[in-house]
């Protein structure tokens, strides 16, 4: 009998297509998300399969499995204001929209799909919007409400849409950062947006970009949460099922890089039909769409994992203290398929107050706060938020000694 946890995909989400290709498999893991008290240290964490396909009719690619989402979402350990970077990229991303896509004196109304802890919608000033956030989290939802925003505790779909347009109408602007690649399923979320967008209003989501997945070989962003890998030519397509078309696309670095779709009803806006078909063009220079591009995409990452291996066991026979900085999702997937626990990792620095005292999934790494650094002194430091190395080494530039940082992607190197 099936779990009822978890079941395959037997579809492609974008287009139904049956002709999807295995390309290849990850190690299981627990949900990426799932850090455990010490309370709960015995109790053993389901693990699911880790794998992925891609449709040979539309291009998309997506996981082999899908997960219950209410098993990941409903106490969710990510925060959105974690990190300087984050907040300037939400920052900049709202100033962009209030300067290109709406006018000076007119009050609007914005919603936020999986608005989190409320930090993109608290960039947007409350006298010229009804700010709404929406996301399952109910943990986050008192943090929100402190901001004076109004946070909806729940999944957003066709049928609470529903609910929204009766008690607010219809929303000018509509957004959904780093959660299109997490939805059960995608069609009743884009049905829900197209019954709340306004007739000349705008829909912006925010996704991690595949290319950037094959270009610098972060394999780690693949895990249970991340159900959808998505490029440009897909959506393209799929958009026009709910009567949206793609008007124009903005390559960001959050995430490691990703991709920020801009959507309207059609014949709204003026399409930037050169800007789009240059970046498909670009896909499918890097063979986006073809299975060998990803054989040779999955011989790479074991390069890097055997070279990684080496590097860590050549240290561990030298008696050095291997720490981590970062427990982001992606560090499940990189600690089970590099084998990594805590006879290698003793511990994982982290910014966040809400995993500080907690343990990874799994592999029961303990996650201590920054501030122990000097203290705990570990010779190694890998950082599993790569994607923030930059400010994490920055962040500990006085430091009164100096470990050295390890950065695993897109190549292994030690600063």
């Amino acid at each position: 009998m099936e779990n009822v946890s978890v079941r395959k995909i037997k579809n492609c989400r974008l287009c139904h297509s049956k002709n999807l290709k295995n390309l290849f498999n990850l190690k299981s893991t627990p949900p990426a998300n799932s850090y455990v008290k010490k309370s709960d240290l015995n109790k053993n964490l389901k693990i699911f399969k880790l794998s992925l396909n891609l449709c040979k009719n539309c291009g998309h690619m997506q996981l082999g499995h899908l997960v219950d989402r209410r098993k990941i979402f409903s106490n969710y350990l990510y925060k959105t204001n974690t990190g300087k970077q984050n907040l300037i990229h939400f920052e900049k991303y709202a100033k962009k929209i209030q300067k290109y896509y709406l006018k000076k004196n007119k009050k609007y109304k914005i919603l936020d799909i999986a608005s989190n802890d409320g930090t993109f919608l608290s960039f947007f000033n409350k006298k010229k919007f009804l700010r709404i956030g929406i996301d399952p989290a109910k943990n986050l939802k008192k943090l929100v409400e402190k901001k004076g925003i109004k946070q909806i505790a729940s999944f957003f779909t066709e049928k609470n849409s529903i609910k929204i347009l009766r008690k607010y109408g219809k929303f000018e602007i509509i957004t959904a950062n780093h959660v299109c690649a997490h939805l059960e399923n995608l069609y009743d979320f884009f049905y829900g947006v197209e019954k709340l967008l306004t007739r000349d209003g705008i829909f912006i989501f925010e996704v991690g970009y595949r290319l950037n997945v094959i270009k610098k070989k972060t394999f780690d962003t693949i895990y249970h949460e991340h159900i959808d890998y998505h490029c440009l030519k897909p959506v393209v397509k799929f958009a026009k099922n709910f009567n949206l078309e793609l008007f124009d696309f903005d390559l960001v670095e959050a995430q490691g890089g990703s991709i920020r779709f801009y959507l309207c009803r059609k014949n709204e806006k003026k399409i930037k039909i050169n800007k789009i078909n240059k970046q498909i063009k670009i896909e499918k220079k890097y063979k986006l769409f073809l299975n060998k591009t990803y054989y040779l995409y999955f011989k790479n990452i074991m390069k890097i994992k055997n070279n990684l291996k080496k590097i860590l066991l050549k240290y561990k026979k030298k008696n050095t203290e291997i720490a981590g900085y970062g427990a982001p999702a992606k560090a499940t997937t990189f600690t089970y398929f590099f084998e990594l626990d805590k006879n290698i990792i003793k511990y994982i620095f982290d910014d966040s107050k809400i995993k500080q005292g907690k343990f990874t999934p799994g592999k029961k790494i303990p996650i201590i706060n920054p501030k122990y650094f000097n203290l705990y002194r570990p010779d190694i430091v890998i950082v599993l938020a790569w994607n923030y190395y930059k400010d994490i080494i920055k962040k500990n530039k006085n430091l009164d000694y100096k470990p050295k940082f390890l950065i695993p992607f897109p190549k292994v190197k030690i600063l």
